[in-house]
């Protein structure tokens, strides 16, 4: 894998409220004695040159703690307005990155894949964002964008009252990968998100 160096950043969302894993902080769950959080800037310190967490300010200085040591510089873009959903996370992610193409994942995807990723870095060329669709939909998370245009986009979802991020793909052109060649290169594992505890045992088992 080919590091982008200042041209590629890595974005972790990470400032949502976890509640399907109940008062546990999800980002902060262990696995295999690592922080989900953990786990997902670890598989993208490969292929980018610096790493934007999206969090809340309260979530900030156990994030900070957690990634201490991590093998990629790490910094946190705390949403101005909490709880406007994950489209606000990458806006404000996106202008603090310091790179023109960005790779996004969320912290609750510890197998994400650092090899699909740069491939996808690859294949960016002139457009807006290189997605791959797996079960019939486009995946927005495990995917990479041109942070200017991806930034855009996700204001004017959120201008338009949505925070999805599927509303964000609405609004780039997009090249979608079909799952034949996403999944002749990764496994379907790397885009699960452990966003419950039973998904956590599961991880676990499988791990």
């Amino acid at each position: 894998m080919a590091q982008g160096g200042g041209s590629r950043t890595g974005v972790v969302l990470a400032g949502g409220h976890s509640s399907r894993f109940g008062d546990r902080e999800k980002a902060l769950a262990e696995l295999d004695g690592e922080p989900l959080l953990g786990h997902a800037v670890r598989a993208l310190a490969p292929v980018v040159g610096a790493v934007v967490v999206s969090c809340r300010r309260d979530q900030r200085p156990a994030f900070g703690a957690a990634l201490d040591g991590a093998p990629v510089d790490a910094t946190f873009a705390c949403d101005p307005t909490p709880d406007c959903g994950p489209a606000a996370g990458l806006a404000t992610a996106l202008a603090a990155a310091p790179g023109a193409e960005a790779a996004v994942v969320g912290c609750d995807m510890p197998f994400a894949d650092g090899a699909l990723l740069d491939w996808l870095f690859d294949a960016l060329d002139d457009s807006a964002a290189v997605v791959s669709v797996v079960d019939g939909h486009p995946q927005p998370l495990h995917a990479v964008y041109r942070t200017d245009p991806a930034r855009r986009a996700a204001r004017g979802a959120v201008a338009d009252g949505s925070g999805s991020l599927r509303a964000v793909l609405d609004r780039l052109d997009a090249v979608e990968v079909p799952e034949s060649r996403a999944l002749a290169r990764t496994s379907r594992r790397s885009f699960t998100d452990v966003d419950t505890p039973a998904a956590l045992d599961a991880a676990r088992e499988d791990h």
